[in-house]
């Protein structure tokens, strides 16, 4: 008998085709999942690193929050120090003027 006799509908061949086929399907989907994982790995690692990145510059920036609050604070006091000076100053004014008008009256 002949191959073609034995089997008429090549189901042989078409059977080694579909295997081929679900083999490339497998590859292809294998490959595909494959880089799927990388990216999704690649881009966890690069949000992990900005993340870290943005708390380390988290970190720096409160700190120079802290030096600048420090710096108003102590403009803050020189300015309170500044408002008790003028005070101080107005009344020796006051003071002096109560002097004059005395040696004034005391002159007459």
């Amino acid at each position: 008998m002949d191959d073609k006799d034995e089997d008429p509908l090549v189901l042989k061949n078409l059977a080694v085709n579909f295997d081929y086929l679900m083999y490339k399907i497998n590859d292809h989907i294998s490959n595909l999942s494959e880089k799927a994982h990388n990216a999704v790995s690649a881009k966890q690692d690069f949000v992990n690193e900005e993340y870290l990145q943005k708390q380390l510059n988290l970190e720096k920036e409160l700190n120079e929050i802290d030096i600048i609050l420090n710096k108003c604070n102590e403009l803050e006091l020189d300015f309170m120090k500044l408002d008790q000076l003028y005070l101080f100053v107005e009344d020796f004014k006051l003071r002096l003027d109560s002097l004059e008008h005395g040696f004034k009256e005391v002159s007459k």
